[in-house]
């Protein structure tokens, strides 16, 4: 089995387009489109949530500081 990269695009009929030749002999073939999303607003790195870590800012979380003293 060979592998070759082309470019291709979907038309509105949710067809597949190729936009050049293809350097093979007519015959069967697989085929596995991969398919880049267009980005939305939501996915930017700004809109990602942030976590508040409070009163454990830059110490330990051991069980005595999340409970009240030793078990």
């Amino acid at each position: 089995m060979e592998a070759v990269k082309i470019k291709a695009r979907i038309d509105e009929q949710r067809r597949l387009v190729l936009l050049e030749p293809i350097p093979l002999r007519p015959g069967e073939v697989e085929v596995i489109v991969l398919y880049k999303e267009p980005e939305t607003a939501s996915e930017e790195p700004g809109e990602w949530p942030v976590l508040n870590g409070g009163q454990y800012l830059g110490g330990t979380l051991r069980r005595e500081d999340i409970y009240d003293g030793p078990r």
